[in-house]
């Protein structure tokens, strides 16, 4: 009783620890980079088409991604009745918070719930999968149901699940995953699991799972959707969805192309905080290798299996290897508590750490006891702001006017960060890694603040066309004309906030310099291009609009002129 009371508080801690991370900022910020309005699109498409099998962006371009995360955003819309970025985002802060829990149910089972409430900790602040429980793409969809199947998976193995039932659902999860991102939601599992049974020895799994009845649920589940999405996209989809975005991203040919080694830097910069003490617990694994205990084999598998199949694949993106982050976290969690006693050279490095920690602790103080002196937050940022970089500068500015906004909050926030980093600092000194490891979630927390509710809203509103499409959507009505023209800038998130597909005009840039100025249609284009038509005809009046966004690379304004009909 005494442990079910301890797991139910736990779960309620996590909960809490997830509410404050995510949900407080899901609208935080407007769509201001490449990739989260082009998936907006899609659920658009299914709010305000009802096309629910076969979304498209713009009712005509068929979407990069399957629509798992697609239905689960608009599912959220109409259940709220709102189409925005809270909502849309929502389903990825849901998964990342019920993927933490899952992550800690499992821990429970196999080392307690000590070693379990911290790993699920560790997860839900690490900032790789922090940041994706907070973006509206599809990459924290496939981590959930990757981690959700390796779960079930090593449940039954180790019979914590007795049921027949548990294989039909562990299979079902399996079909359904494909439709996160594609054959990547059968092939991470089924390359984990197959790794594991050979390193086991296990070949009386292979016929056991491989030849289970529940395997016609993955065939279906897993292909039924791309069969019904072919017959209606036709060599289309099957080229843009299955060759493009699968065969060619993993072979080369598709974008993203990257060495071997690109992600051992990532792999470091993704996990902060937790990547101090990364090398420590990699080094005491490769020291083990694989003749850990069974629970903890099955992480190692799974988090090396992965890392060495990202690796090969030619086409990479950072964000890629989300889904070994839950198995890493585990086995952090579980070297926090086995760590023995410090010796020799390993302390030098735990000061070393600690000096570090020392260091920041002693710089915030000093940004909190100058912004109370000087009652100006960003006080400490003026003075390095002349050595910086011009469009440094210009965000710096950003970031200061911000700041100015929160006044005491942020005072507050950085003398509490000042002290959690030296209450660090001294645990580390001392070789004390567990408390230490408590403090930084806390430090996490408040990391989280200063990122998601400081520094990213003012460079999302830099950047973001929602305040030039809210002007453009009270002036240009629904029925009148209005136009795209030009590729020089990224328009997902003009067609988003628009509210509706936007027609393109492919006309010589000569007609239509000659029409712009008169008559009752609209045209949205480039600022780079408006001052090409400008050349070809110099008695255009100004534009009607201007954006103050910048666009995702932050190079491109926008203007909104009145032209002829096109």
């Amino acid at each position: 009783m005494v442990d079910r009371n301890q797991s139910t508080f736990h779960i309620i801690l996590l909960i809490v620890l997830c509410g404050a991370l995510y949900f407080p900022y899901l609208d935080s910020t407007p769509f201001f980079d490449k990739g989260e309005p082009r998936e907006a699109m899609a659920v658009q498409d299914i709010v305000q088409r009802g096309e629910w099998l076969v979304p498209l962006k713009r009712a005509t371009d068929i979407p990069s991604k399957p629509p798992l995360f697609h239905w689960s955003a608009a599912l959220t819309s109409r259940v709220t009745g709102k189409l925005n970025e809270a909502t849309i985002r929502f389903p990825s802060a849901l998964y990342a918070t019920v993927g933490v829990l899952i992550l800690y149910l499992l821990g429970q089972k196999l080392f307690g719930t000590r070693v379990a409430l911290l790993g699920a900790a560790i997860l839900a602040t690490t900032s790789v999968y922090a940041d994706q429980a907070l973006s509206a793409r599809v990459d924290m969809t496939l981590s959930f149901f990757v981690t959700l199947s390796l779960v079930l998976f090593y449940s039954l193995y180790r019979g914590f699940l007795t049921s027949q039932l548990w294989y039909y659902v562990f299979y079902a999860l399996l079909g359904i995953g494909t439709l996160a991102k594609g054959p990547l939601g059968i092939v991470l599992p089924a390359l984990v699991i197959g790794t594991f049974v050979a390193v086991k020895r296990r070949w009386d799994l292979v016929p056991k799972f491989c030849l289970h009845p529940g395997v016609v649920l993955t065939v279906v589940l897993g292909t039924g959707w791309y069969v019904v999405a072919v017959t209606r996209g036709g060599e289309g989809f099957f080229d843009r969805q299955i060759l493009q975005e699968n065969l060619s991203r993993f072979a080369g040919g598709s974008g993203h192309n990257h060495p071997p080694y690109y992600y051992l830097p990532y792999l470091f910069a993704l996990g902060a905080p937790w990547c101090l003490f990364l090398p420590f617990v990699l080094w005491d694994a490769v020291k083990q290798g694989f003749r850990s205990e069974e629970d903890s084999l099955f992480l190692k598998v799974w988090f090396v299996a992965m890392f060495v199949f990202f690796s090969v694949a030619m086409g990479k993106r950072s964000v890629y290897i989300l889904p070994l982050y839950p198995a890493l976290s585990l086995l952090m969690a579980l070297w926090f508590y086995h760590h023995g006693v410090a010796t020799g050279g390993r302390i030098f490095f735990y000061r070393i750490l600690a000096a570090v920690a020392g260091v920041l602790a002693s710089l915030l103080l000093i940004i909190a006891l100058g912004s109370l002196w000087n009652h100006d937050p960003s006080w400490f940022f003026s003075s390095i702001e002349r050595f910086l970089k011009a469009k440094d500068r210009a965000n710096l500015e950003l970031v200061k006017n911000s700041l100015a906004t929160f006044g005491w909050s942020f005072t507050m926030v950085s003398l509490l960060s000042s002290l959690l980093w030296l209450s660090l600092a001294r645990c580390l000194w001392s070789s004390r890694l567990r408390p230490g490891a408590h403090r930084l979630v806390l430090i996490s927390i408040l990391l989280a603040f200063v990122i998601r509710a400081i520094v990213m809203p003012v460079i999302a509103e830099a950047k973001s066309y929602r305040p030039f499409m809210e002007e453009v959507n009270q002036r240009v009505k629904p029925g009148d004309k209005l136009y795209l023209y030009g590729g020089a800038f990224n328009s997902d998130p003009v067609v988003f906030y628009r509210g509706g597909p936007i027609e393109t005009l492919e006309q010589p840039a000569e007609t239509v310099a000659a029409k712009i100025g008169r008559g009752s249609a609209y045209l949205i284009l480039a600022e780079r291009n408006w001052v090409k038509l400008q050349k070809l005809n110099p008695s255009l009046p100004p534009p009607l609009l201007k954006s103050t966004g910048t666009g995702p690379e932050g190079d491109a304004r926008i203007v909104l002129v009145q032209a002829e009909a096109l």
